[in-house]
Formats: structure tokens, C-alpha cells, sequence
């Protein structure tokens, strides 16, 4: 059985990308047994437990009926519980533990949103990178929580 991989909490916690049973639906199904491959093709939508991840085109590469990795590509959109990102393809390495995130790359949360045009997050060194387009810069936004009142006086700021 092919298993996809998931994303724990994305850039926040860490836990193995990949385990569990998948469901993977698609308008079409190609397995290539001779290279160990299998292709979904339109409207693909995977789950895992709270994990899903849409796409246009997902291709597993598998050896020894383990899967090695997986390339999603197309309108790539995933959440899992308040966790939610989109990019233009996706990357899912089972064997170093790698999600990588290309294209239009962003991952939000409650309080927070990192974009890049790649985001790769590493579960083994715990570990988020966003890199840029090519002269371009990266975006973080850290929301203020309202509930958290400044402790120290504020220059300019009267009570």
C-alpha cells in the first residue's frame, strides 16, 4: 500500500511527515508497476486523519512497495487543523523528511503567515526555510494578540 506524506502542524511541531493510512481520490488512477510509480490525475484530493492536500496532478514514486516521494502539482492547496498553504507544486520526501513548497508559496495559521516562493520545512531538524523569488524578499506576519496588554510603558502612549 502506497502511504503519503504528512504534515504534523506544518512549521510548527514535529512529528513524521509520513504515516497512517491515506484515501486518495482522483478522476484518474495510472500505476506503472515497472518503475514504481503511480499518477493521480485531476481533482486529487488525499487525506490523512485532519491532513488534506488538493491538487491538479500527484505522482508517487515508490521502491520496494515503500514509498520513497511524491510530487503534487497544480493549484496545490493543504490544511490540517487551523494550518492551511498553497504553492504551485509540491514536494513530499519520505526518505529525509521534507516538505517543500514551490510557487506562490504560503503557510498560515492563527497569529501568523510566512510566504516565500519556497518554503521547505524540515521535521527532522525541526527546521522552516522561505527563500525568495530571484531579487524578490520574503514575507512574515506575526498577528498582535489582543489579549496580551504591553507590560513596560510605551513611549508616546498614555494609559
Amino acid at each position: 500500500m502506497i502511504r503519503i506524506l504528512v504534515v504534523a502542524a506544518l512549521f510548527l511541531v514535529s512529528t513524521p511527515l509520513w504515516a497512517g493510512p491515506v484515501e486518495i481520490e482522483s478522476d484518474k488512477m495510472v500505476f506503472m508497476h515497472k518503475t514504481e510509480r503511480a499518477e493521480f490525475i485531476n481533482r486529487v484530493h488525499l487525506k490523512r486523519d485532519d491532513f488534506e492536500l488538493y491538487c491538479d496532478k500527484l505522482v508517487a514514486y515508490y521502491k520496494d512497495n515503500q514509498l520513497d516521494h511524491a510530487v503534487a502539482t497544480g493549484h496545490i492547496r493543504l490544511s490540517q487543523k487551523k494550518i492551511t498553504g498553497r504553492s504551485d507544486k509540491a514536494i513530499l520526501d519520505q526518505k529525509n523528511n521534507i516538505l517543500t513548497l514551490i510557487g506562490n508559496a504560503v503557510l498560515e495559521q492563527p497569529g501568523g503567515r510566512i510566504e516565500g516562493e519556497t518554503i521547505t520545512h524540515n521535521m527532522n531538524r525541526e527546521e522552516t526555510s522561505v527563500q525568495p523569488v530571484k531579487g524578490g524578499r520574503t514575507h512574515m506576519t506575526i498577528d498582535a494578540d489582543e489579549s496580551e496588554k504591553p507590560t513596560l510603558p510605551i513611549p508616546g502612549v498614555t494609559k
